[in-house]
């Protein structure tokens, strides 16, 4: 006994390709879009998350007393504003 499967292939008009091959490169240049925006934002939230650690640390300093701990938060002051720069 043998069994015959039938496949039919989906033929598609040049029209149809073009229509899907341009709606594929809008959609690309949508998401090259957002994918640009979205670095812009990420860099400018870790500056002002650097900016916001640098101001912590120096009303943290300013109340302390000369010691180990005062120059450890300059140490680390000094290594958040090599990272501003």
């Amino acid at each position: 006994m043998e069994i015959y499967v039938s496949c039919k292939m989906a033929t598609f008009s040049q029209a149809r390709v073009a229509n899907i091959t341009f709606r594929l490169h809008e959609k690309r240049g949508r998401i090259q879009e957002n994918m640009e925006l979205r670095h812009k934002m990420l860099k400018a939230s870790y500056h002002m998350q650097l900016q916001n650690d640098r101001n912590a640390v120096m009303s943290h300093i300013h109340h302390l007393q000369p010691g180990p701990r005062k120059l450890y938060l300059q140490m680390r002051l000094d290594k958040i504003n090599t990272r501003l720069k």
